[in-house]
C-alpha cells in the first residue's frame, strides 16, 4: 500500500518534530545524548533520525537555532522597511528587545557549558548563529528589495558574528548566568560591541 504524498509528507513533518521535541527534552534534563538514546525517547528508528539529521550534532544545531528564533521574531516586529540606514536599526531593536542572555544561557547548558578549547560545542555555537544569521538576511531580502542583498548580508553579519563574541565574553564573565548583575553586563557589552559595529574603527 502507497501512502498519499500529503499524509506522507505530514508523517515526515511530525516524525521531525518528535525528533526535535525529544532533543529539548533531553537537552533540559542535562543529558549528552546518543543517536539511540535520542531515537528511543523520540519513539522512532534510528534510521530516521538519519533520515532527518546527518548527526546528532546536526539535531543539537537545529534545536539551538529554534531558540534563537526569538531574534528573528523580534526583527519581523521592529521592521520598518525602509532604505539601508534603517536594516541596522531594525536589527539593533530585535537584539535589544529579545533576551537574548536566556538564549544564550540555554545553548551554553545545552553544549555542556563548554570552554572556548572545547572545538565540538564551540563549532555547533558558530554553526547555530550561522544558520541565524542566514535566516535573518533571507528576511531582509524579502522587507528590504531595493537594499543590496550584499550590504545586507554584510550589517546582519557584522551584528551577528558581534553577539557571539559578545555571548563567549559574557559567559566567561558569568557562565551563563542569568541574575541583574549578569543581565546589567550583557546590556554593557551588548551596547559596546553595537557602537563599535556602527561607528566603526
Amino acid at each position: 500500500m502507497t501512502i498519499p504524498l500529503d499524509r506522507r509528507a505530514a508523517l515526515k513533518a511530525r516524525h521531525r518534530q518528535a525528533i526535535l521535541d525529544a532533543a529539548h527534552a533531553l537537552i533540559t534534563e542535562g543529558v549528552r545524548f546518543s543517536v539511540d538514546q535520542l531515537a528511543d525517547r523520540a519513539d522512532i528508528s534510528r534510521r530516521t533520525v538519519f533520515n532527518h539529521f546527518v548527526s546528532v550534532d546536526d539535531v543539537v544545531t537545529t534545536v539551538c537555532s529554534e531558540e534563537l528564533g526569538p531574534i528573528i521574531c523580534g526583527f519581523r516586529d521592529t521592521v520598518t522597511a525602509g532604505g539601508r540606514a534603517s536594516i541596522f536599526d531594525d536589527i539593533v531593536e530585535a537584539l535589544r528587545s529579545t533576551d537574548v542572555p536566556s538564549i544564550i544561557g540555554f545553548i551554553w547548558h545545552a553544549l555542556g557549558g563548554f570552554t572556548p578549547d572545547d572545538p565540538r560545542p564551540n563549532q555547533i555555537f558558530l554553526a547555530t548563529f550561522s544558520r541565524t544569521s542566514d535566516e535573518m538576511a533571507r528576511e531582509l531580502a524579502v522587507r528590504y528589495p531595493d537594499v543590496d542583498p550584499l550590504d545586507a548580508a554584510v550589517v546582519v553579519s557584522s551584528l551577528m558574528n558581534g553577539i557571539v563574541v559578545v555571548a563567549k565574553h559574557w559567559i566567561a564573565a558569568t557562565e551563563a548566568a542569568t541574575d541583574d548583575a549578569s543581565r546589567d553586563l550583557w546590556n554593557r557589552l551588548l551596547e559596546r560591541m553595537i557602537h563599535n559595529v556602527r561607528t566603526g574603527y
